[in-house]
């Protein structure tokens, strides 16, 4: 039961289902009457099995990117910024930060050096403030992360208390105690994941991460912890920020990845895609050491795409 799809990367196993999860559960709402029901059964109970079986292998975890300064070293905005591009492409491994396309192609720069806090906010702290300094792409940057950014804005007051603070040096390698209060400050307020590091609105509070489920094709906040109202409303509005679930940002690298897969019976060691996703998810399969047991994850993911692309 194949047919032509729109998806991005061609032919698709059609299955005339659409299995959505609800707390954990899946649920078939069948498209098609007749026979096809039957295939829809079949392929419900397969995909449910193989859920339930191996739940943590349809979401994959984006990481926190935590670049580690060279003490030998300096890097900057105005100067030394080859130096930190180098470290933070390292860091990312030629990934954007907020949307994780590649942004090292053919030993091509194709991104920026961003500032986590708009440097704007404050010339004369926020410039060459290293641990403020991100990596990007170009649509990230000076698209989408341009949205709000004057609602973003922190006030004179928080600006006037942040420059008074203990830095006196641009060449720090890590965040000192007034930069994480006004970047707690900023987060909240903004509500933006800004990088690099970990991002908290308080001190002792959970770090707002992102997961990407692979059979939604979305990305959500991480299910691992148990986020506040407040902290779960951050992580959305990061997302929806950056349009991650949008039609125009759609991810089709997985299920281009899933196709090559199936089609080569090869876990396509060696070969470069275009978003971090597919290494993340790739690194899993590997871990299984079981080819067969990789195709059928591919193939149900692989059907998923082709129904939420249909749907």
């Amino acid at each position: 039961m194949c047919r032509k799809s729109s998806l991005k990367g061609g032919r698709l196993y059609n299955a005339p289902l659409y299995l959505e999860k609800n707390s954990g559960r899946f649920f078939p709402v069948f498209m098609h009457l007749g026979n096809e029901c039957i295939y829809s059964v079949i392929f419900f109970f397969r995909a449910k099995i193989l859920y339930e079986l191996n739940a943590h292998f349809f979401v994959v975890d984006i990481p926190v990117f935590v670049p580690e300064y060279d003490k030998d070293k300096k890097y900057g905005w105005t100067n030394y910024k080859d130096e930190l591009w180098d470290l933070l492409k390292e860091t990312t491994h030629g990934y954007c930060m907020y949307c994780y396309d590649r942004i090292w192609i053919n030993q091509e720069r194709r991104g920026q050096i961003e500032h986590g806090i708009e440097k704007k906010n404050s010339m004369k702290r926020l410039q060459d403030c290293v641990p403020n300094l991100g990596i990007s792409c170009e649509n990230c940057n000076q698209k989408y992360k341009k949205r709000g950014e004057q609602k973003r804005r922190l006030s004179q007051e928080q600006i006037c208390e942040f420059e008074k603070g203990e830095c006196t040096s641009f060449e720090c390698k890590e965040m000192c105690t007034s930069f994480r209060k006004i970047r707690r400050a900023y987060v909240k307020q903004g509500k933006i994941m800004i990088q690099p590091f970990e991002t908290k609105l308080e001190e002792n509070g959970n770090v707002l991460r992102i997961q990407y489920d692979l059979l939604q094709c979305k990305y959500i906040p991480m299910k691992s912890y148990h986020y506040t109202e407040q902290e779960l409303e951050v992580i959305r509005k990061h997302i929806e920020l950056f349009a991650l679930n949008s039609p125009e940002r759609k991810n089709y690298e997985i299920a281009k990845y899933c196709k090559n897969v199936i089609d080569n019976r090869s876990l396509m060691l060696g070969i470069d895609y275009n978003n971090l996703i597919v290494d993340l998810f790739r690194e899993k399969l590997v871990s299984l050491h079981e080819l067969e047991k990789a195709i059928k994850l591919c193939k149900t993911i692989y059907c998923m795409a082709d129904l939420k692309e249909s749907t």
